[in-house]
C-alpha cells in the first residue's frame, strides 16, 4: 500500500521520541490520533490500527503516571512502549521483506 511508508514512519517517530525523553513530547498523541485516522481511511489491516490505538492508549498510561508522579506505572507504560515498538517494527521489516 502507498501510504505504509509515510506511516510506519510516523509511528516509529513517535516511539523514538517518547522512548528518548522521559515524557511524551508535545504533539505525540495528536500524530498517533492522526496516523490512526489516515489507517481507517486507507482501509489498513486491523493488525496494524490495533497496534497504533494500543500505542496511544500507552501514551495516556505513561502521562498519566507521571502527572500522578507514579514511577512504577510509568515504567510499566514505557516497557509496553518499547514492546509495541518492537512489534511495530518487526511487521514493517516482514511487510518489506515478504
Amino acid at each position: 500500500m502507498a501510504y505504509a511508508s509515510d506511516i510506519h514512519a510516523a509511528v516509529y517517530q513517535v516511539l523514538d521520541d517518547v522512548m528518548t525523553s522521559n515524557a511524551p513530547p508535545p504533539g505525540a498523541k495528536a500524530m498517533i490520533h492522526s496516523v490512526i485516522d489516515d489507517l481507517h481511511s486507507a482501509g489498513a489491516q486491523p493488525f496494524l490500527i490495533r497496534k497504533a490505538e494500543a500505542i496511544s492508549v500507552e501514551l495516556h498510561h505513561l502521562e498519566s503516571a507521571i502527572v500522578r508522579a507514579d514511577s512504577a506505572q510509568a515504567s510499566e507504560a514505557r516497557r509496553n512502549l518499547r514492546r509495541l515498538a518492537s512489534e511495530w517494527l518487526d511487521r514493517r521489516i516482514r511487510s518489506v521483506a515478504g
